[in-house]
């Protein structure tokens, strides 16, 4: 959030909020939006195809790790409930 708005983050509940008080805070809201987006920061292609990566090498690794535990436990759990 901006400076600006973490001020006004808390907003206490307004009683008779209806359609019509809606429809007048819309172009409020939507300055609000546009002064958001500005902020917003979008990655480089660089940097989404090295997260990418990373996410992929930690998802090879955890199925490694769990087909290891399911290779170990799997007999010892045929050894103690299904005999």
């Amino acid at each position: 959030m901006s400076e600006e708005n973490i001020e006004k983050a808390y907003v206490p509940a307004i009683k008779g909020v209806g359609i019509v008080q809606s429809i007048k805070q819309a172009p409020e809201f939507v300055a609000s939006v546009r002064q958001e987006m500005k902020l917003v920061h979008r990655p480089s292609w660089h940097e989404v195809r090295s997260t990418t990566v990373v996410v992929f090498a930690f998802l090879i690794l955890f199925v490694l790790y769990f087909y290891v535990l399911d290779r170990i436990f799997d007999p010892i759990y045929r050894w103690l409930y299904l005999r």
